[in-house]
């Protein structure tokens, strides 16, 4: 009997496949191949006296045709094998029996042997599969985090955080532009305040009482204009605001009946400390001018490098896409082995366990009460049927033979003559005595040949 596994396929699917019936063929020529049935003949001592005057090759051969092997098909599952039967044809019961004893342990130890040989080679082949998927995995990865780390910044996935910084150093840009022309502008300020304290000088002319009052109106227009754009509380605001207060202090310690040189030199003793702050602060402004001018070309640069980096994600969307098609591809293959290795792995302890598809013993090879050939029961049955046929066949050859004339019928046949008398059988009393001990002997021999024929069947066929 083909007895499926014990445990559910839903559970364990079985890593061998092979259709029952072609195993079953399979196993059939392999087990009546040369080598198996020559270890049978010396093991059993089959065909004693065939072996003397007989070569080996029509041994195995006597051997193959006395074997059969019939596959049993369900009848509820149309065209399923389920079973099949094994018999021998032996000149003893008791060979016939040991032999078909041996052929099943043979089945269903060779059935044992290939699943769990196909069963391994099949666990063993998806391992080999599944470490080079799992090598192709961690080239495909590899490939994939290089890919990345060499075009960092310009990935598909950075676009959004590039626009954003892009927006934010764009912003910081203009303010950084802003802040520098706000710098030039107090550098020319400072600058035309440095002229202007250069020019009073320790022999100040009447003509520089002019230039002061020539730049009050400049320093007020100027206080004018930073108000409309900033408060009072603004740097640039007070120190205009300072300065334009100095100026109309300086103005006011000038005297008109003073003479030149007084004036001159008052003047002068005015204007030197803040000469010396003009020329400070126009150092500090032309250090932050190099600074602010660092900081907007480090604020271009980048601003060229993220617009460069988006100019780029197409194509590295492109390539990425690749890059990470092989990846995903090389991930679910090794994936899929993964799986189909693990549950192979379980149908191989299955098989190894005996609990899968195997070959059960319903039926022993039990002692045959008769033979299977010759059909005797044929034999006489033919034996009668030729008796009767050889007799009446003999009959009719010796009537067909004979030339005799047993009657008037022959005579008028052979002769043209008439018949004028004809004289009766006259038989004495022994001769009519003879006669019926004569049919009854022969009614005793065919009856008796009748029952010994009956009674040596009925032997020989029971």
């Amino acid at each position: 009997m083909v007895e499926q596994q014990q445990v559910s396929s839903q559970y364990v699917t079985p890593n061998v496949v092979t259709n029952i019936e072609d195993r079953l063929q399979s196993m059939t020529d392999q087990i009546l191949s040369r080598g198996r049935l020559q270890q049978l003949i010396e093991q059993f001592d089959l065909y004693p006296n065939a072996r003397a005057s007989v070569a080996n090759d029509e041994l195995i051969d006597m051997m193959r045709k006395d074997i059969i092997v019939e596959p049993v098909r369900a009848s509820a599952r149309t065209g399923e094998l389920t079973a099949f039967r094994i018999s021998y044809l032996a000149p003893t019961r008791e060979t016939a029996q040991r032999v078909v004893n041996e052929l099943t342990s043979v089945f269903i130890d060779e059935n044992e042997r290939a699943r769990n040989q196909q069963s391994v080679g099949t666990t063993n082949f998806l391992a080999n599969q599944l470490e080079d998927a799992r090598q192709q995995l961690a080239d495909a990865e590899q490939k994939l985090n290089a890919y990345k780390m060499q075009y960092l910044g310009e990935l598909p996935e950075q676009e959004q955080s590039n626009l954003q910084i892009l927006n934010s150093l764009q912003a910081q840009f203009s303010a950084a532009s802003a802040e520098l022309d706000r710098v030039e502008q107090d550098k020319t300020y400072l600058e035309s305040m440095q002229a202007e304290y250069k020019s009073l000088g320790p022999a100040v002319s009447p003509a520089s009482g002019n230039a002061q009052q020539e730049s009050l109106p400049q320093l007020r227009a100027k206080l004018a204009e930073l108000r409309a754009r900033y408060t009072d509380q603004f740097p640039e605001v007070i120190q205009v605001k300072d300065e334009i207060a100095r100026l109309e202090k300086l103005q006011q310690q000038k005297s008109p009946d003073s003479s030149t040189s007084q004036t001159g030199t008052s003047a002068a003793d005015a204007t030197q400390p803040n000469l010396i702050e003009v020329n400070s602060r126009l150092k500090a402004v032309d250090v932050d001018l190099q600074n602010r001018r660092k900081e907007i070309d480090r604020l271009r640069e980048r601003i060229q490098t993220l617009q460069a980096h988006l100019n780029l994600t197409p194509v590295r969307a492109e390539q990425l896409a690749e890059v990470t098609r092989n990846y995903q591809d090389a991930k679910e293959r090794y994936e899929s082995l993964l799986q189909k290795e693990s549950q192979s792995e379980l149908a191989t302890n299955l098989e190894k366990r005996q609990q899968g598809e195997q070959f059960r013993i319903i039926d022993p090879a039990s002692l045959p009460e008769r033979p299977v050939e010759p059909n005797r029961a044929e034999i006489i049955m033919g034996g009668w049927l030729l008796g009767l046929l050889a007799g009446v066949g003999f009959v009719a050859l010796k009537e067909a033979t004979d030339s005799r004339l047993h009657g008037k019928p022959d005579l008028e046949a052979a002769t043209s003559l008439p018949i004028l008398v004809s004289v009766p059988l006259l038989q004495s009393p022994w001769d009519l005595a003879a006669a019926k001990r004569h049919y009854l002997i022969e009614a005793l021999a065919a009856a008796f040949l009748v029952v010994t024929s009956l009674g040596v069947g009925a032997i020989l066929f029971w």
